[in-house]
């Protein structure tokens, strides 16, 4: 996971992190394999639902340090809104004009 998300604000390598860091994707995959197409029983997870999940785990994150707001207060001082499966998430789950591929 630590190539989805180099620049966490934890270490991947302490205990509890690596918990903390386990809690965020489980909630991220139940998130994103409700909203998600079903992928078939032996095929392989695809690669754009592990990264939709990796960005939802960001998002839930960033939304347990923004306080009640739901806002992200950025070292500049600037705001931003945290959304529960953002468009960019669902986006990776459910193209909107999914280009068929042949092969």
């Amino acid at each position: 996971m630590a190539e989805y998300w180099p620049n966490a604000p934890f270490e991947f390598s302490d205990e509890a992190d690596q918990a903390h860091l386990a809690n965020l994707l489980t909630s991220a995959r139940i998130q994103c394999e409700a909203f998600a197409p079903a992928v078939a029983d032996g095929e392989d997870v695809p690669e754009n639902y592990l990264l939709a999940q990796a960005m939802q785990a960001r998002a839930l994150y960033r939304a347990t340090i923004a306080g009640t707001g739901d806002e992200l207060i950025g070292a500049d001082g600037m705001t931003v809104t945290v959304y529960p499966l953002d468009r960019a998430v669902k986006s990776l789950l459910r193209p909107r004009n999914p280009v068929p591929v042949f092969g």
